[in-house]
């Protein structure tokens, strides 16, 4: 057992340091439990969005269980509450028939057939907010039993303290994501999947000044970016989309880039998801985009590349602002030199001085 536990604190020494390594994390809870899969979920609906870490086996059934419509019929909303409540619950305290609990569609169809007919929930409290280990045991599992019960005093403490830890260190790589652009014209916000929480992010990482998400771009176009922040929310965080916007208003130029926060900068147990970064342009600026635009068919987010790259930024250093693989802005450049027939950095940012 205490290999098991050893196990435990590697992937969590991992996981702290790098969101990805969660799945790691909850592969060993199940085998220190004797489960049969496990998986961490938001309790509160402003963190909704791919943002949560599950078991290997269970992840393979969470297709199903959204494309089969069966998170519309999930019964157990009960067990959360309860847990809530009391730290940690089972199913048997809202279906104590187990006979007719097998008969019920969900289970029947669904959980029974992936050997997950048992669950229970313990209550995880991170810095923002409770968060739920969905433990499930096998069909015939039996009810709760007092060495299960001792378990779980004994994980969740461990767990709350690496989930601290991760969310320091998580905000220290964001202060330092905003330090970037200390000294430009770049205003950075985060923000959350639905955009009600909206934050200047200033340059020492600190957050001020709450505004609506839709005011970040004119009326028109408010909508847009809503559509635009939960396809992004939406995607797989190794996408990491970004979306970039440009616009004229009160005589000013500006541009709105869009990104979502990498696993390796963030936690999936924070609400913020996104990241918009405003720049107000010159009309000279301006003129040169347009000119990208319409005669070389450069879509916003080359456009974006391009201007960074003449402002001297690296592709590494762009890769992270946009959140991105150095592989895939390198690859982006190939793209653009193809477009604006060049073919080297030098010659785009030449080409891009003389428009």
């Amino acid at each position: 057992m205490e290999t098991v536990w050893k196990r435990l604190d590697d992937a969590l020494d991992l996981a702290i340091d790098d969101a990805q390594y969660w799945e790691n994390v909850c592969n060993e809870v199940v085998d220190i439990f004797g489960a049969t899969g496990a998986i961490l979920i938001p309790t509160d609906p402003s963190f909704r969005g791919v943002w949560m870490s599950c078991s290997t086996r269970l992840k393979l059934t969470l297709g199903e269980y959204i494309e089969g419509g069966w998170h519309l019929r999930d019964p157990r909303e009960k067990v959360t509450a309860l847990m809530l409540e009391h730290g940690y619950s089972t199913d048997d305290e809202i279906f104590p028939d187990r006979a007719a609990k097998a008969e019920m569609p969900f289970y029947k169809d669904f959980l029974y057939k992936h050997n997950f007919g048992v669950l229970t929930a313990i209550r995880i409290l991170t810095p923002n907010r409770y968060w739920g280990l969905m433990l499930h045991f096998a069909n015939d599992h039996p009810p709760i039993s007092e060495a299960e019960i001792a378990l779980i005093g004994k994980i969740r403490p461990i767990l709350e303290k690496a989930v601290t830890k991760a969310d320091e260190i998580a905000h220290r790589r964001i202060a330092a994501f905003a330090h970037f652009f200390k000294g430009t014209k770049s205003e950075v916000y985060v923000m959350d999947v639905d955009g009600e929480q909206c934050f200047n992010l200033d340059n020492d990482g600190k957050l001020s000044n709450q505004i609506n998400a839709s005011d970040l771009l004119p009326k028109e176009m408010s909508n847009e970016l809503n559509d635009e922040i939960k396809e992004i929310c939406a995607s797989d965080p190794e996408l990491s989309l970004s979306k970039s916007f440009q616009f004229r208003e009160r005589g000013e130029n500006t541009n709105v880039l869009v990104i979502q926060f990498p696993p390796s900068l963030r936690h999936y147990f924070m609400a913020f998801k996104v990241c918009a970064i405003t720049t107000e342009c010159s009309d000279m600026d301006s003129l040169k985009h347009n000119r990208l635009r319409e005669n070389y068919q450069l879509s916003e987010t080359e456009i974006a590349t391009v201007d960074l790259l003449s402002t001297g930024k690296t592709p590494n250093m762009i890769a992270d602002l946009m959140s991105l693989k150095a592989a895939s802005i390198r690859q982006r450049l190939k793209v653009i030199y193809q477009k604006t027939n060049v073919s080297s950095q030098v010659e785009l940012v030449a080409l891009y001085g003389q428009l």
